[in-house]
């Protein structure tokens, strides 16, 4: 067993800058594709909303538009002010004129808000999918934000109280019915352009969410970093490209694709999840699975060997018609480990498809942690490398922030190395560096790599899907 520590991998921007930190990185040089013709100059933003909620995002994307400064700390690397975007800053201009604008009238927010559980779900989703479809038809809209009223966040958060007297049930956002962020998306993912649902704390700041017994979460970001996730996400959902993983001259061409599963209630039964494809810019394409079966000694989720050499196959030719080449290594994180069958299924698919190198990893959140002298939790990119595997601290303090950004006890991932050809170290680092690829996220805390964290998400989406329906595959459609 061996302890090791990595440092923190850098992104490429503008200009072929570089950089640890992503809003460092932006402020200084810009989005990767700055200049480049096929960049945004300018996003239409269309907006769905009750008035007064779309009057207070206006405002507040007039007050961005001018930079908004960082919070009064100590720490001001990890504390960034946002700099604004158009003439006066970064990214591109973001317009919302009175054509991109939708708004509910009040009594049909009354109306949906009063009514019970299901006909809440069905016609707040309805009413929001209607205007976002309006707004990219007749307004050209690039991107069209759905804001929810706060009376619509505290009925999505909390618990329903479906019948009255003693006996009364009560059901969550957790039923079969579905988290509401997923099953709009599945209804939305026929539009021709993508959607970001808003609550009023991006906005506004205030309450963020409310618990399963109605309590109410305070919005813990300042607004500063607020606005970079917000414009982040619309320039990406746009077409543009803020940044991507530092490639050298000499590194191969990488197709990075995650495996997760998800239940799908039409058939009941498990289904792969995705091949959910990236490249080191992060333009992800999205490739559907067949079904899974469980194990019947640990009972986790594999692949047919069929399945697993079509799914890869897919997932290679999707990258191939996305970005007119084909790569020479292909990375492969996957939610279970890969078994015996799975393994040889993939060898004689690469085989098939020609590439030069591949990796197979499968990845689990772990409960396993370290201990540090310090009154801060380990570094980020600490990890233990042991016989089966490698625990690997994706989440932790920052030595470039000085702290440690995170609200809760940083996570292990648990690393199993099932196939690999490329070192241990950098196939660590790459998993890193895929951590820093959330287009929602500016900051470092995410336990994942991009890769699995979409395939969950693509999941949890497509379960909601009517079966046969066409989807989109570009990931922003789903993020």
């Amino acid at each position: 067993m061996k302890l090791h520590f990595i440092d923190e991998p850098e992104l490429e921007f503008g200009g072929a800058g570089r950089h640890i930190d992503i809003r460092h990185g932006l402020t200084e040089h810009g989005p990767l594709d700055c200049g480049l013709a096929s960049s945004p100059q300018s996003i239409r933003v269309g907006v769905v909303g009750a008035a007064q909620d779309v009057e207070r995002l206006r405002a507040w994307i007039d007050r961005c538009r001018s930079g908004v400064d960082a919070k009064k700390s100590k720490r001001t690397t990890l504390f960034v002010g946002f700099p604004g975007f158009n003439a006066s800053g970064t990214l591109c201009d973001f317009v919302v004129d009175d054509r991109l604008v939708d708004v509910i009238s009040g009594s049909d927010l009354r109306d949906i808000g009063e009514a019970e559980y299901a006909a809440f779900y069905a016609a707040s989703i309805a009413r929001f999918r209607q205007g976002a479809a309006d707004l990219i038809e007749k307004a050209n809209a690039g991107v069209v934000a759905c804001l929810l009223p706060e009376a619509f966040v505290r009925r999505i958060d909390a618990p329903l109280t479906l019948e009255t007297g003693p006996r009364s049930r009560r059901r969550s956002n957790k039923d079969d019915e579905g988290v509401w962020h997923d099953v709009f998306k599945a209804e939305a993912i026929q539009l021709a352009r993508p959607v970001q649902v808003v609550r009023p704390a991006i906005y506004g700041g205030g309450v963020r969410r409310f618990t399963r017994d109605g309590t109410a979460v305070r919005e813990m970001q300042d607004e500063a970093t607020r606005a970079w996730n917000f414009f982040c996400a619309l320039y990406y959902k746009s077409g543009g490209i803020p940044w991507r993983l530092a490639r050298e001259s000499t590194d191969l061409m990488t197709c990075y694709m995650g495996i997760s599963f998800y239940h799908d209630p039409a058939s009941k039964s498990l289904r792969t999840s995705v091949a959910q494809v990236f490249n080191e810019r992060g333009e992800g394409m999205v490739v559907r699975g067949g079904p899974a079966v469980l194990d019947d000694q640990d009972r986790t989720p594999h692949l047919s060997p069929h399945d697993a050499e079509r799914l890869l196959t897919q997932a290679v030719e999707a990258f191939r018609r996305e970005h007119r080449t084909s790569p020479a290594r292909l990375v492969c994180h996957k939610s279970s480990y890969f078994n015996e069958a799975e393994l040889e299924a993939c060898a004689a698919t690469v085989k098939q498809l020609r590439l030069d190198a591949y990796d197979l990893l499968s990845l689990r959140p772990s409960r396993t942690r370290l201990y540090r002298s310090h009154t801060y939790p380990p570094l980020r990119g600490t990890a233990v490398i042991h016989s089966d595997g490698c625990l690997l601290y994706t989440q932790g303090s920052v030595d470039f922030y000085h702290c440690y950004p995170g609200l809760y006890a940083p996570r292990t991932l648990d690393v199993r190395l099932d196939h690999t050809e490329a070192g241990v170290i950098g196939l660590l680092t790459e998993l890193l560096a895929l951590t820093k690829m959330n287009w929602n996220s500016t900051e470092l805390i995410n336990l994942e790599p991009i890769t699995l964290s979409a395939a969950r998400s693509v999941g949890c989406i497509l379960r909601h899907t009517p079966p046969g329906c066409a989807t989109q595959s570009r990931f922003s459609f789903f993020m």
